[in-house]
């Protein structure tokens, strides 16, 4: 008799563990590392609150994969119907600043747009040609310029250089310009400018040069 009842119950537990998915009805609730979720995303995931905890639960889980703005994510169904979804959103490293705009096009490590802002305190570059929309990429050449902007920023906290005729220009102080090709190994072009701007600091004689141009197998200065 025990053994019945004990079936019994194992079955039902099981049971209620198999459908409860289909019948509780669940409130959405969205975190990142910065606090609230985006107001973008977090929007989305808003359809599924009242939905059922399996809908939700997979909706959700396509939404989270497939948007741009995020880098991981984690969902976790929480008694008695909280379903929290934990998010890793994809930080900007540089922006963009396209014919003079006052507003800024903020991309990340990988190349990726992800949103527009007045203002912001990332490594900005100037240029001429328009960008490509949020979620989209902004092409190898514009890349390879965020990436050395963005070590020109660390060696130097020089903010602010400028996409002209196919190369990345920077001004450095003492009144030192710097050109940059578009493409090549950055660490190189970078090492080369710290030892040739060092080398020209240490010896007093920054007035009598105006620019060091890396676009050549030889560093010209003039």
């Amino acid at each position: 008799m025990k053994k019945i009842l004990v079936i019994i119950c194992l079955a039902l537990i099981f049971s209620f563990l198999f459908i409860s998915p289909f019948f509780i009805r669940v409130k959405v609730d969205c975190k990142s590392q910065y606090g609230i979720c985006p107001f973008q995303i977090l929007d989305k995931l808003n359809f599924f609150n009242g939905k059922s905890l399996f809908i939700a639960k997979s909706g959700m889980k396509k939404i989270l994969k497939s948007d741009f703005l995020v880098s991981g994510y984690s969902i976790q169904f929480k008694i008695p119907n909280i379903l929290h979804a934990e998010i890793l959103v994809k930080k900007a490293v540089a922006a963009f600043r396209v014919n003079k705009s006052q507003s800024e096009i903020l991309v990340d490590k990988e190349g990726i747009v992800l949103s527009t802002a007045q203002d912001s305190v990332l490594p900005v570059i100037d240029l001429e040609e328009n960008l490509p929309g949020v979620g989209q990429n902004i092409g190898s050449a514009n890349l390879f310029a965020l990436n050395l902007a963005g070590g020109v920023y660390q060696m130097y906290q020089v903010r602010e250089s400028s996409i002209r005729e196919g190369s990345l220009l920077v001004e450095l102080p003492g009144q030192i310009r710097v050109i940059f090709p578009l493409d090549g190994d950055r660490d190189a072009l970078l090492g080369s400018l710290r030892l040739i701007y060092s080398k020209i600091q240490e010896d007093g004689n920054l007035a009598g040069y105006s620019q060091i141009d890396l676009r050549f197998k030889n560093p010209v200065l003039k």
